[in-house]
C-alpha cells in the first residue's frame, strides 16, 4: 500500500491550505477542532489521507477496535486525512484541509508526502494552526498569536502584514511542514491560540473560537460563529460553578487577569514567562497536586 491515498483528484484554483496536527502543537484539541470546523461548516469532502503505518508506533498511539453490525470488528488506524471545498465562484480560491495526528517517525518523509497534496491541489498558501498552554486567565477572551513565513502573503493578502516568529527552541511536525513549503516558496501563516495552562480542559471552545476569528481573513468563506459563541458562554459559566469556593485557583487567576489586562498586544512567537509568573505557576500546580483526585477531576474537566 503506497503512503499517500488518493479516491479522487479534484481540480483546484490559487488553493489555500488549512492544516493542523493533534498531540504537542493541539492544546485542549482547539486546533484541530478549528479546522473540523471549517470543514464542517464548508461541506468539505475527504480526497486523500496519509497511511499511519510507517509514521506511528502503535504502542504508543493504538488503534481502537469497535463492534458493528453482525458482531463484525472493525480496527481503526490513526490517520491524516485531507479534505477540499471548491468554491462556486469563478475567481475565488478553492480550500483544502489538513486534519491529523503528529506522527511519531519518519517526519521529512511524512511532509514530502503533504507537500505532494501541495502541489496537486494547487495551493498558494498555507495556515498551520495550533495551541499551547499559557499563563492567561480564562476569564478573558483567549488570544492568538500570528506570523507569517514571509512580508508577502500572495494575491488578495496584501493588505495582511505579520511578523516572523522568533521562536527557538523544540519544534514540532508543523514546523517541518512550513519549512518545506517556504523553501517551494508557498508562504506560510502560522496561527496560535492560547489555553490556561491550569484547566487543560478538552474541547475548550474559546480558544478555537478565537483561532477562527483569525484564520477567517484569509478565508474565502465567511464562517457561522454563533453555536462556538453559544459554547464559549456556556464552557466559561461551568468553569465558574467549577471553581466556586476554591480561593487559591481564584486568587491566581486573578493575577493572570491583571497580566493580561495590562499587556497592549500579545507579542507574536511562544511567550516567554519571567520569574514571578513561574513562581506562580509553580504554586497552583502544587496546590492541585494536593487536592483530592474527584476535585481535581471537576476542575481539569471544566
Amino acid at each position: 500500500m503506497p503512503d499517500l491515498e488518493f479516491t479522487e483528484r479534484p481540480q483546484l484554483d490559487r488553493s489555500i491550505l488549512v492544516m493542523a496536527f493533534a498531540g504537542w502543537s493541539d492544546a485542549s484539541d482547539a486546533a484541530t477542532r478549528a479546522v473540523r470546523y471549517i470543514a464542517h461548516s464548508y461541506g468539505a469532502r475527504r480526497f486523500a489521507w496519509i497511511d499511519p503505518e510507517e509514521f506511528f508506533d502503535f504502542t504508543q498511539l493504538r488503534p481502537t477496535v469497535s463492534v458493528e453490525r453482525e458482531r463484525r470488528r472493525v480496527i481503526s488506524w490513526p490517520t491524516s486525512d485531507f479534505y477540499y471545498w471548491r468554491n462556486p465562484s469563478e475567481t475565488g480560491r478553492d480550500v483544502v484541509m489538513l486534519i491529523g495526528i503528529e506522527p511519531h517517525l519518519r517526519w521529512r518523509r511524512f511532509a514530502s508526502l503533504v507537500s505532494e497534496v501541495v502541489e496537486a491541489s494547487n495551493v498558494q498558501i498555507t495556515l498551520t494552526l495550533g495551541a499551547l498552554l499559557d499563563a492567561v486567565p480564562h476569564s478573558r477572551p483567549a488570544r492568538v498569536m500570528a506570523t507569517a513565513s514571509a512580508e508577502d502573503l500572495g494575491e488578495g493578502f496584501e493588505a495582511i502584514k505579520l511578523p516572523g516568529s522568533r521562536y527557538e527552541g523544540p519544534t514540532g511536525i508543523l514546523s517541518v511542514v512550513m519549512e518545506l513549503m517556504s523553501r517551494r516558496r508557498v508562504p506560510c501563516v502560522s496561527i496560535w491560540g492560547r489555553a490556561p495552562h491550569y484547566l487543560q480542559v478538552r474541547p475548550n471552545p474559546q480558544v478555537t473560537l478565537a483561532i477562527l476569528r483569525e484564520a477567517q481573513q484569509f478565508l474565502p468563506l465567511k464562517l457561522d460563529f454563533k453555536d462556538l459563541e453559544k459554547a464559549s458562554a456556556e464552557f466559561l459559566q461551568g468553569l465558574t460553578k467549577a471553581l466556586e469556593g476554591q480561593d487559591q485557583v481564584l486568587e491566581y487567576v486573578k493575577q493572570l487577569e491583571a497580566r493580561y489586562d495590562s499587556e497592549v498586544a500579545p507579542s507574536p512567537g511562544v511567550p516567554q514567562s519571567g520569574p514571578e509568573t513561574q513562581a506562580l505557576i509553580t504554586e497552583l500546580e502544587q496546590f492541585l497536586r494536593r487536592r483530592s483526585g474527584g476535585d481535581q477531576g471537576d476542575i481539569n474537566r471544566g
